[in-house]
């Protein structure tokens, strides 16, 4: 009784979100990703990861038109074709598996969009750098936790492990940025 009423909840807050999360005045919140009603692992990742990939591509579309600096533009151009491709292929899986993902970056990574649309020339790309290496960093860290973890879908689990490599070599090279 109590598992056919906790599945019944969950269903609801699918089909109407502002029913458990207390929406204002009954109004729609709009669509929520699987992630938002979901503790498995394989769609948790595809979320972060998700949210990795749009910080990157939006900083690094910023770093375009903020800097003079051909290596900053050269690694930021870099950054959007590889994750616009890793995005794309996260999809398909996503597609695959009936899982719904985010079309934004996460709040931490918006706020750090907002700081670098207020900079500009050294200082702009001396955080953009600093932006990259730690976003880098952590998702690398989240590739080895997923990797670690029992119960993976091998779809998601051969794009972690695809996906590393790239994540570590794109680390370095953030690391050599002015």
């Amino acid at each position: 009784m109590k598992n056919r009423r906790l599945v019944s909840m969950l269903a609801l807050s699918l089909v109407f979100p502002t029913a458990l999360a207390g929406g204002m005045a009954g109004m729609p919140m709009g669509p929520v990703s699987t992630a938002q009603v979901s503790n498995d692992s394989d769609v948790l990742f595809m979320e972060v990861m998700t949210m990795s990939n749009l910080a990157e591509i939006e900083t690094s579309r910023l770093a375009l038109q903020k800097s003079s600096n051909a290596q900053v533009r050269a690694f930021a151009q870099m950054m959007i074709t590889e994750h616009t491709r890793a995005q794309n292929e996260l999809n398909a899986i996503a597609a695959m598996k009936g899982v719904r993902l985010t079309d934004k970056p996460g709040a931490d990574q918006r706020l750090l969009y907002n700081r670098l649309s207020t900079l500009s020339g050294a200082a702009f790309d001396a955080a953009y750098k600093n932006v990259q290496v730690n976003g880098h960093a952590m998702t690398l860290d989240l590739i080895q936790t997923y990797r670690s973890l029992p119960g993976r879908d091998a779809r998601v689990l051969a794009y972690a492990a695809k996906t590393q490599p790239v994540v570590a070599a794109h680390l370095e090279r953030a690391k050599t940025l002015p």
